[in-house]
């Protein structure tokens, strides 16, 4: 547990780097010196995500995501969480279904979940049910997004020197999930 406890750290960390880098000023933003930029490998352990979920629903209603990442890679993961942004309109949401391996926490609309280590080509899933608001009109929309990093041997990801080594994944897309709502 200390070691997920710890990567947690890590990714919020590089969460509030990477969100101070989108709040720089244009100008700020220069290039740095060919000698200087850092090639970030492909993760060795990729995962790919599956999601099911209600296409339509009434007002009032549920909808339920069922979501499955796998790792398509050659080693187990590191590291591999899953990011959500759940729908307007919701009065409740919930994880009803998970591992119980699994860490999840749902803030305000946000999710996060914190995977186990995932072996190659095995998978784990969860489900994410949402109950509409009776006013909610139009469109429910949710992003989902994973994410596998890769942690070296012997990289301490609480000491902020180390992080840097890290080979974290900046290309993280969160795709949309579109629920129309019926009268």
């Amino acid at each position: 547990m200390r070691r997920h406890l710890s990567t947690l750290a890590a990714l919020t960390l590089a969460g509030s780097l990477a969100g101070a880098s989108l709040a720089m000023p244009a100008t700020a933003a220069t290039p740095a010196p060919a000698s200087a930029t850092r090639t970030v490998a492909a993760p060795q352990s990729p995962l790919k995500t599956v999601v099911q979920w209600n296409r339509t629903v009434r007002r009032g209603g549920t909808i339920t995501y069922s979501l499955k990442s796998t790792n398509k890679g050659e080693w187990p993961t590191d590291l591999a969480a899953m990011f959500g942004t759940l729908p307007k309109g919701a009065s409740k949401m919930r994880v009803v279904s998970k591992a119980s391996s699994t860490f999840c926490d749902i803030s305000g609309r946000d999710l996060f979940c914190l995977f186990d280590t995932i072996k190659p080509n095995r998978s784990t899933s969860l489900k994410v049910k949402v109950w509409l608001k009776r006013s909610t009109k139009g469109t429910a929309v949710a992003e989902f997004a994973s994410i596998s990093v890769d942690v070296p041997e012997g990289v301490d990801v609480t000491n902020e020197e180390e992080l840097e080594k890290l080979d974290l994944q900046d290309d993280v897309k969160f795709h949309a999930f579109k629920t129309k709502i019926l009268r």
